[in-house]
Protein backbone atom coordinates (compact mmCIF):
# COMPACT_ATOMS: atom_id res chain seq x y z
CA UNK A 1 0.00 0.00 0.00
CA UNK A 2 1.53 3.46 -0.76
CA UNK A 3 1.02 6.34 1.07
CA UNK A 4 2.11 9.60 0.49
CA UNK A 5 2.90 12.25 3.39
CA UNK A 6 2.66 15.90 2.84
CA UNK A 7 1.79 19.18 4.10
CA UNK A 8 -1.26 19.97 3.11
CA UNK A 9 -0.96 23.55 0.83
CA UNK A 10 -3.37 23.33 -2.17
CA UNK A 11 -7.16 23.87 -1.97
CA UNK A 12 -8.11 20.81 -3.11
CA UNK A 13 -5.82 19.25 -0.23
CA UNK A 14 -6.81 21.56 2.73
CA UNK A 15 -10.36 20.79 1.62
CA UNK A 16 -10.13 17.23 1.89
CA UNK A 17 -8.43 17.36 5.09
CA UNK A 18 -11.30 19.67 5.97
CA UNK A 19 -13.92 16.94 4.62
CA UNK A 20 -12.21 14.07 6.71
CA UNK A 21 -12.31 16.44 9.95
CA UNK A 22 -15.75 16.94 9.62
CA UNK A 23 -16.29 13.33 9.18
CA UNK A 24 -14.47 12.58 12.73
CA UNK A 25 -15.50 15.70 14.62
CA UNK A 26 -18.76 16.36 13.90
CA UNK A 27 -20.39 13.16 12.24
CA UNK A 28 -18.48 10.43 14.28
CA UNK A 29 -17.68 12.40 17.45
CA UNK A 30 -21.06 14.05 17.32
CA UNK A 31 -19.76 17.76 17.95
CA UNK A 32 -22.03 19.54 15.52
CA UNK A 33 -22.66 22.19 18.34
CA UNK A 34 -19.37 24.19 17.35
CA UNK A 35 -19.93 26.97 15.79
CA UNK A 36 -17.58 26.24 12.99
CA UNK A 37 -19.07 23.05 11.74
CA UNK A 38 -19.98 24.21 8.33
CA UNK A 39 -21.98 21.10 6.21
CA UNK A 40 -19.31 19.07 5.15
CA UNK A 41 -16.48 21.11 6.07
CA UNK A 42 -14.81 21.47 9.95
CA UNK A 43 -12.44 24.47 10.53
CA UNK A 44 -11.87 26.82 13.49
CA UNK A 45 -10.05 29.58 14.52
CA UNK A 46 -6.93 28.02 14.71
CA UNK A 47 -6.21 26.75 11.53
CA UNK A 48 -5.23 30.18 10.04
CA UNK A 49 -2.13 29.65 12.15
CA UNK A 50 -1.70 26.10 11.44
CA UNK A 51 0.04 23.70 8.69
CA UNK A 52 -1.89 20.99 8.10
CA UNK A 53 -0.12 17.22 7.52
CA UNK A 54 -1.93 14.61 5.53
CA UNK A 55 -1.17 10.87 5.00
CA UNK A 56 -2.98 10.27 1.26
CA UNK A 57 -3.14 6.50 0.35
CA UNK A 58 -3.43 5.48 -3.28
CA UNK A 59 -6.94 6.86 -4.73
CA UNK A 60 -5.92 10.17 -3.25
CA UNK A 61 -7.65 10.04 -0.01
CA UNK A 62 -7.31 11.14 3.80
CA UNK A 63 -5.60 8.15 5.48
CA UNK A 64 -4.65 10.37 8.79
CA UNK A 65 -4.17 13.90 9.33
CA UNK A 66 -2.85 16.74 11.98
CA UNK A 67 -2.62 20.02 12.61
CA UNK A 68 0.52 21.98 13.27
CA UNK A 69 -0.12 25.64 15.25
CA UNK A 70 2.18 27.67 15.33
CA UNK A 71 2.74 31.71 16.18
CA UNK A 72 -0.83 31.91 16.76
CA UNK A 73 -1.52 35.36 17.96
CA UNK A 74 -4.70 34.18 19.47
CA UNK A 75 -3.02 31.35 21.61
CA UNK A 76 -3.29 27.72 21.12
CA UNK A 77 -6.50 25.16 22.15
CA UNK A 78 -4.87 23.65 25.27
CA UNK A 79 -3.32 26.85 26.66
CA UNK A 80 -6.77 28.97 25.86
CA UNK A 81 -9.20 26.27 27.31
CA UNK A 82 -7.25 23.88 29.99
CA UNK A 83 -5.86 24.70 33.58
CA UNK A 84 -2.33 23.81 33.56
CA UNK A 85 0.17 23.17 36.34
CA UNK A 86 2.99 24.54 34.34
CA UNK A 87 4.28 28.07 34.43
CA UNK A 88 3.98 29.05 30.30
CA UNK A 89 5.28 32.27 30.56
CA UNK A 90 8.41 30.24 30.57
CA UNK A 91 8.31 29.71 26.95
CA UNK A 92 9.25 31.78 24.10
CA UNK A 93 6.37 32.47 22.01
CA UNK A 94 8.17 31.57 18.89
CA UNK A 95 9.00 28.27 20.20
CA UNK A 96 5.45 26.74 21.13
CA UNK A 97 2.94 25.19 19.12
CA UNK A 98 0.30 22.95 19.54
CA UNK A 99 -0.39 19.67 17.83
CA UNK A 100 -4.23 18.92 16.90
CA UNK A 101 -6.85 17.44 15.19
CA UNK A 102 -4.86 14.12 14.80
CA UNK A 103 -7.30 11.50 12.93
CA UNK A 104 -7.02 8.22 11.45
CA UNK A 105 -9.29 6.74 8.98
CA UNK A 106 -11.16 4.43 10.38
CA UNK A 107 -10.86 2.20 8.14
CA UNK A 108 -6.98 1.77 8.36
CA UNK A 109 -6.92 1.69 12.24
CA UNK A 110 -5.33 -1.70 12.75
CA UNK A 111 -2.36 -0.94 14.70
CA UNK A 112 -0.26 -1.85 12.59
CA UNK A 113 -1.21 0.16 9.70
CA UNK A 114 -2.03 3.22 12.76
CA UNK A 115 1.62 2.78 13.88
CA UNK A 116 2.51 3.30 9.75
CA UNK A 117 0.58 6.68 9.91
CA UNK A 118 1.83 8.19 12.80
CA UNK A 119 5.51 7.66 12.35
CA UNK A 120 4.98 8.92 8.68
CA UNK A 121 3.29 12.06 9.97
CA UNK A 122 5.38 12.57 13.26
CA UNK A 123 8.67 12.43 10.46
CA UNK A 124 7.26 15.56 8.58
CA UNK A 125 5.86 17.51 11.30
CA UNK A 126 8.78 17.05 12.81
CA UNK A 127 10.97 18.24 10.36
CA UNK A 128 8.98 21.62 9.74
CA UNK A 129 8.38 21.52 13.38
CA UNK A 130 12.57 21.53 13.55
CA UNK A 131 12.98 24.02 10.85
CA UNK A 132 10.85 26.89 12.63
CA UNK A 133 12.86 25.71 16.09
CA UNK A 134 9.53 24.50 18.32
CA UNK A 135 10.90 23.44 21.38
CA UNK A 136 7.73 22.72 22.82
CA UNK A 137 4.39 21.16 22.05
CA UNK A 138 0.94 20.98 23.31
CA UNK A 139 -1.99 18.28 22.80
CA UNK A 140 -5.28 18.12 24.80
CA UNK A 141 -5.42 14.23 25.00
CA UNK A 142 -8.26 11.87 26.23
CA UNK A 143 -6.22 8.95 28.64
CA UNK A 144 -6.38 6.51 25.93
CA UNK A 145 -4.52 8.75 23.19
CA UNK A 146 -2.08 10.04 25.57
CA UNK A 147 -1.42 5.76 25.73
CA UNK A 148 -1.58 5.70 22.42
CA UNK A 149 0.88 7.86 21.15
CA UNK A 150 3.38 7.65 24.16
CA UNK A 151 3.41 3.95 22.68
CA UNK A 152 4.58 5.72 19.09
CA UNK A 153 7.21 7.53 20.87
CA UNK A 154 5.24 10.49 21.04
CA UNK A 155 6.22 11.50 24.49
CA UNK A 156 3.56 13.64 25.79
CA UNK A 157 3.02 14.21 29.54
CA UNK A 158 0.22 15.54 31.60
CA UNK A 159 0.77 18.86 32.72
CA UNK A 160 -2.66 19.24 34.58
CA UNK A 161 -5.51 17.24 35.81
CA UNK A 162 -8.37 15.26 33.41
CA UNK A 163 -11.02 17.82 32.67
CA UNK A 164 -13.69 18.62 30.52
CA UNK A 165 -12.78 20.12 26.84
CA UNK A 166 -14.41 18.31 23.92
CA UNK A 167 -14.81 14.90 25.93
CA UNK A 168 -12.16 14.44 29.38
CA UNK A 169 -8.94 15.11 28.01
CA UNK A 170 -5.29 16.05 30.01
CA UNK A 171 -3.32 19.23 29.06
CA UNK A 172 -0.43 17.66 27.60
CA UNK A 173 3.38 18.84 26.63
CA UNK A 174 5.73 17.26 24.30
CA UNK A 175 9.34 18.40 24.64
CA UNK A 176 11.10 18.40 21.35
CA UNK A 177 14.22 16.92 22.94
CA UNK A 178 12.71 14.20 24.53
CA UNK A 179 10.89 13.20 21.22
CA UNK A 180 14.23 13.36 19.34
CA UNK A 181 15.67 11.16 22.42
CA UNK A 182 13.04 8.62 22.04
CA UNK A 183 13.30 8.45 17.91
CA UNK A 184 16.77 9.13 16.80
CA UNK A 185 15.60 8.50 13.49
CA UNK A 186 14.40 11.43 12.98
CA UNK A 187 17.33 13.37 13.83
CA UNK A 188 19.32 11.23 11.36
CA UNK A 189 16.40 12.86 8.89
CA UNK A 190 17.04 16.03 9.84
CA UNK A 191 20.82 16.70 9.07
Amino acid sequence: MTTTFVEATTQEELEKVFAFRYKIVCEKLGVDSLDYCEPGRETDEYDAYAMHFAAFDEQGEVAACVRLIHNSPIGYPTANHMRCDIDQSAFEPHKVAELSRIFVNAEKRGIQETKRLFQGLKEIVYLKGKALGIEYTYGGLEKPFLKLLNMFKYPYKPIGEEQDYVGRRYPCIMYTRELEAENPELLRRAD
